[in-house]
């Protein structure tokens, strides 16, 4: 295990914006495992590919399980995410295709997704390695002018206005 620094950091601003995508399932009825399993096996060759090939703009992305699973990633943009969406060379588009006719709208397995063009936002984190944005797009010390939240803040919109 990779000791993690006990200092604070933020996330460096990104120049251009970055897209914040989560993408989730759930299991509502557990007596279908050919359904969910063959959702869940499918999320696992996406990350591989996108990882692979970092012209998708996929910036960074982790695996959380719970009451439901959840991938959060970073893009570089939305943009970014609708084009691997709709790629037939990648691997989304084809298991899309087979989840639409084989399983959506039979309860047998549910699916979800969200995309979010970052704006005006704020990071921290202590004691640990980055995690979300920061890990996404460069973490730096948190340090003069980036000490408080409205700091940060505030340097997130000053960041959008300098690439507009």
């Amino acid at each position: 295990m990779v000791e993690s620094e006990a200092r604070r950091f933020t996330n460096q601003p990104p120049p251009d914006g970055t897209a914040l995508f989560l993408i989730g399932m759930t299991l509502p009825r557990l007596r279908h495992p050919r359904a969910w399993l063959s959702v869940f096996l499918a999320m696992p060759r996406m990350l591989w590919y996108l990882k692979a090939n970092a012209e998708t703009g996929l910036l960074s992305a982790r695996l959380y399980l719970g009451s439901s699973i959840m991938v959060v990633s970073y893009w570089r943009s939305a943009e970014d995410v609708r084009r691997f969406a709709a790629d037939g060379a990648a691997p989304h588009l084809p298991a899309w295709r087979r989840f639409t006719k084989r399983f959506a709208d039979t309860n047998a397995v549910g699916i979800w997704h969200e995309t979010y063009v970052i704006g005006e936002h704020e990071t921290i984190a202590s004691g640990m390695s980055p995690r979300g944005l920061s890990e996404a797009v460069g973490a730096v010390p948190v340090g003069v002018g980036t000490a408080t939240a409205a700091q940060r803040i505030h340097q997130s919109v000053e960041s959008m206005g300098s690439s507009a």
